[in-house]
């Protein structure tokens, strides 16, 4: 009997976590900084009013997003706390009896922001540029200019965790902290299948998606003729900010340093083909 009663402890247990965890970020549970709607119907009444209120916040601890009347209110909660929110529908024509007003409310407990989008790299900070051995001399012998040295690649990765999978999420992506990368020939940015060459970029993920795929691409040694097509060494870094879900919650490690993912990568040299007399 200890055994079952044990197990259905547990199991007791697992339920309400999972219950908990399904209810993440909801309207009734919701993060701090994100934004939630909420409905009634108005009566059949003609000529009553609805007007929404909050209580137990203080100042800023939450706002009304395009006003607080009518059936449909929508409330930013800032703060992590418990509020209630109450909907009270009046009798136009009755102000002398206050307006024989009805009122709801329920419970809203705001819990902490847990949300957070970070970007990490595809294998080792450290590598070698990618070089497709034997190069082929190519055009002019001895010269680097048609020659196809490969193509060198870095891959990141931008993940979503504690977030509500059952909310599109978005992030801004950029290419920056880059030393000598305007040596370098640039071929493109593919964002888990959007193509994008340069910039500060927007990036909509969809529903029951965790994880992004950022793709850089240049052609090895492809430098300018005054440096003999040597590229550089570089650091390559993706900055990523501005992540959100789709009800404003915002990402909650914006400053930390994992939303910065860097690689560090080396030269290959540009050696030109062989040429003989």
């Amino acid at each position: 009997m200890k055994i079952i009663s044990k197990l259905l402890i547990v199991l007791a247990a697992m339920v309400l976590t999972i219950s908990v965890n399904a209810q993440s970020n909801t309207g009734l549970n919701p993060f701090a900084g994100s934004t939630h709607d909420y409905h009634v119907d108005q009566s059949s009444l003609s000529n009553t009013t609805l007007t929404w209120s909050v209580t137990g916040a203080d100042a800023g601890d939450y706002e009304f997003v395009g006003g607080n009347t009518g059936e449909d209110v929508s409330v930013k909660w800032n703060t992590a706390k418990t509020y209630t929110l109450i909907v009270e529908e009046t009798r136009t024509d009755l102000v002398a009896l206050a307006g024989c007003p009805t009122t709801r409310n329920i419970t809203v407990i705001v819990s902490g922001n847990t949300f957070d989008i970070y970007a990490e790299l595809v294998g080792d900070a450290t590598r070698c540029a990618e070089v497709s051995n034997p190069v082929d001399d190519d055009g002019v012998l001895g010269s680097n200019s048609d020659d196809v040295f490969g193509l060198t690649t870095r891959v990141f990765k931008v993940k979503m965790a504690n977030g509500d999978a059952n909310k599109t999420w978005k992030f801004n992506y950029a290419l920056n902290d880059v030393v000598g990368v305007d040596k370098i020939d640039l071929v493109g940015v593919v964002v888990t299948g959007q193509a994008s060459l340069s910039g500060t970029n927007t990036v909509n993920m969809a529903k029951s998606t965790t994880e992004a795929t950022i793709t850089v691409t240049y052609n090895t040694n492809k430098n300018s003729a005054g440096d003999r097509g040597q590229d550089p060494d570089f650091n390559l870094a993706l900055t990523i900010d501005q992540g959100s879900d789709e009800l404003g919650t915002p990402d909650s490690n914006e400053a930390a340093a994992s939303n910065i993912a860097t690689y560090i990568v080396k030269a290959v040299p540009a050696t030109t083909g062989i040429t003989t007399n």
